[in-house]
């Protein structure tokens, strides 16, 4: 270094002073400290030199000091700096570096207070909301204001993705409906690792996948920043914030969102614990009053069941159940039959009919036309399904559906016992009545007697005209096996038979009707033949309506005013039952238009024969006594002339108008019509018995 002058050497002496004298003092603030360095190297080399802080590049050896994060710098036409100087200058950068980082310090304690503050006074409004909504939207605001972003969204787990629960700041209503898997976008970064991760340039950044670079460009996206919400063994979601400005999320704002999201974790746990608390006292609530909902229930059917109760074993009937039941209950009540004919009622508004199928179901209840409040039950008996019960509310003082509900059954239990009581007592009389037929039927005279009296006692009349029907059920027992019926069904499908030629509503009625085995019997009054085969007809389709498959014959005795004729009538029907069985064709088959046939299936004690007879023959011999006629005469002679008017006109000596006038006469009052081979074998056959009996006698 060149010579300087005493000037120059006593102002560096009185710069390297002041520098001394400055490293001893604590600026309070660093700016100042700097400036303060500055114009002391400034004195102490007498040039320019330039100050700077935490410099990328250090300065070139012999232009320059650095120590620590400050470095001093100086002109290239500055002499060169004695050893001493420079590490006087070397001093300065140290107290200029202690200075800022003491700044740096009281900065960070101040921030870190501050921070304190907002953290504490944040974390406070979230452990005051039990909401889950509302805390959820309480932590995207405030981490908004925490971290200075644009947006701020929290993204709850579900499943194997992470969805958008609330979203505070978005301009694009995608953002809010954001739903991402592992690895999808800086939230499914953070679902995939469980760490925090950030982007500083959204768009070209390369960590992230490219799935909502387009929803980015939309929100006008700069940066992100995404932290978990977790606890020990279980991820919840994601908390994440963006910036629409140029910045850069740095480590503070990691760590205060961290610290965030994990009071926010705290918060959404208790959140949902206190909701679930709030749900179990609700349910707990709910539980409590339908419990004490229910005891009332139980105790007004258990009060409706003692009262259906004492209404069956006092013999009120159907129509005394339906006015208790809509007394107690203030309802409309209808009881209905099989096939959906009202029995017995109480209230208005019922239907006089429902469907024959009924039910319980909501289409069915449509189909019918019945309102969705009604409630319709299956009435058993027997095992039959005999009906139904059919509640209605009533429009001013409506009865609980539940209660509806508990009820109907208990009400179609009460109608089933009233009608078991009923259907006891008509067994019974039904049983009686089969006793008195089969006595009147096959009993000796004094039962015979005694059945009739019994019949009278009963109310069955039995008057002019009785016919007894007789049929065979013939295909029962095939049914049963073709079908898998146990013998409960089988004896069931016999007595369904029974019943229903029993109950018949149109037509002539059956006075006595009776089952054995496989054979049914029955008395009928005032039929004559024609009326007779409808009737039978009637049977047989009623028959076949409980069995569609079932077969049956049937067998019918000619009319007989005096009851006890009854046996011999029943012997007629049997032998009209064993025509239809052996003759084949009809399987109805009157005894009176059987004809021979009657003869040959007649029993061998009792042929017949006075009564075949007397069918033909009796109106003529009767009319030729009476008349001093030749009607018996002139139908032998017409069978002896092989049935030719003419021949026989010429053997009787008469004129064949004659002859065609008496022949029209003998049908008249047989009812014979000899054009008809059937007839005229009948006639032959009962002229020669006839004479034989007149020779014999």
């Amino acid at each position: 270094m060149k010579p300087v002058d005493a000037d120059r050497a006593a102002a560096t002496d009185d710069g390297a002073q002041l520098l001394r004298a400055l490293l001893t003092t604590l600026p309070a603030c660093a700016d100042e400290a700097l400036d303060d360095l500055r114009r002391a190297v400034v004195d102490v080399l007498g040039s320019e030199v330039t100050v700077d802080v935490d410099a990328g590049t250090p300065p070139a050896a012999g232009r320059g000091v650095q120590v620590g994060r400050v470095s001093v710098q100086w002109a290239r036409e500055c002499p060169r700096v004695p050893e001493d100087l420079g590490a006087l200058i070397g001093q300065g950068c140290t107290w200029a570096t202690l200075v800022l980082e003491r700044a740096d310090a009281l900065r960070a304690v101040d921030d870190a207070a501050e921070e304190t503050v907002i953290v504490t006074e944040v974390v406070e409004r979230l452990l005051s909301v039990h909401d889950v909504d509302q805390l959820l939207l309480s932590i995207a605001t405030r981490t908004l204001g925490l971290l200075d972003a644009d947006i701020c969204g929290v993204l709850l787990r579900e499943g194997d993705e992470v969805a958008m629960r609330s979203c505070v700041g978005h301009r694009v209503i995608d953002t809010a409906r954001l739903r991402m898997r592992r690895g999808m976008g800086v939230a499914g970064l953070v679902f995939e690792t469980g760490q925090p991760a950030k982007v500083d340039h959204y768009v070209e950044d390369q960590t992230i996948s490219r799935d909502f670079v387009g929803l980015a460009e939309r929100e006008q996206t700069e940066s992100a920043l995404a932290v978990p919400l977790q606890l020990p063994g279980e991820f919840l979601g994601v908390l994440e914030v963006w910036r629409r400005r140029p910045s850069v999320f740095t480590e503070q704002d990691v760590r205060r969102m961290v610290t965030l999201a994990n009071f926010a974790t705290i918060a959404l746990r208790s959140a949902r614990l206190h909701d679930e608390q709030v749900r179990a006292n609700a349910d707990l609530a709910k539980a409590h009053a339908a419990l004490k909902h229910q005891v009332g229930v139980l105790g007004q059917t258990a009060e409706l069941q003692h009262a259906l109760l004492t209404t069956v074993l006092d013999g009120g009937g159907l129509s005394a159940l339906a006015r208790r039941v809509a007394s107690q209950l203030h309802c409309r009540v209808g009881i209905y039959d099989a096939g959906g004919g009202l029995l017995a009622g109480h209230g208005d508004q019922l239907p006089d009919c429902l469907p024959a199928r009924y039910g319980r179901g909501r289409a069915l209840r449509r189909a019918a036309g019945l309102p969705p409040t009604a409630r319709l039950q299956p009435v058993y008996a027997d095992g039959d399904e005999v009906g139904c019960v059919y509640l209605l509310p009533c429009d001013d003082e409506p009865a609980g559906e539940e209660m509806l509900d508990a009820v109907v059954g208990q009400v179609a239990m009460a109608c089933s016992l009233s009608l078991l009581r009923e259907r006891a007592a008509s067994r019974a009389r039904h049983e009686a009545l089969s006793e008195v037929l089969w006595d009147l039927v096959q009993g000796p005279p004094e039962h015979r007697v005694a059945a009739r009296a019994r019949a009278q006692q009963m109310g069955v009349s039995l008057g002019p005209g009785m016919r007894v029907l007789h049929g065979h059920l013939e295909n029962v027992e095939e049914l049963a096996t073709e079908h898998g019926w146990d013998t409960s069904r089988t004896g069931r499908l016999r007595r369904d038979v029974v019943r229903a030629l029993r109950d018949r509503d149109e037509g002539p009625r059956l006075a006595l009707v009776g089952l054995r085995g496989d054979l049914v019997v029955a008395v009928a009054d005032g039929l004559d033949s024609t009326t007779a085969k409808q009737l039978v007809q009637q049977i047989a389709d009623s028959a076949r309506r409980e069995a569609p498959d079932l077969r049956s014959s049937w067998g019918v005795s000619r009319p007989h005013d005096d009851v006890e004729a009854l046996p011999a009538a029943f012997n007629e029907a049997k032998t009209a039952l064993s025509a239809s069985h052996r003759l084949g064709g009809s399987t109805i088959s009157l005894y009176e238009e059987l004809g021979v046939v009657r003869l040959l299936l007649g029993s061998g004690s009792d042929p017949d024969l006075q009564t075949f007879i007397d069918d033909v023959t009796g109106p003529l011999v009767a009319y030729d006594r009476e008349n001093d006629g030749a009607l018996v005469r002139t139908l032998r002679a017409f069978f002896d002339a092989d049935c030719s008017q003419r021949v026989a006109a010429e053997k009787l000596f008469v004129h064949h108008k004659t002859l065609r006038y008496r022949l029209e006469r003998i049908k008249q009052l047989t009812g014979l019509d000899l054009s008809r081979h059937d007839d005229r074998m009948r006639a032959d056959m009962a002229l020669r018995l006839l004479q034989l009996n007149t020779d014999g006698s």
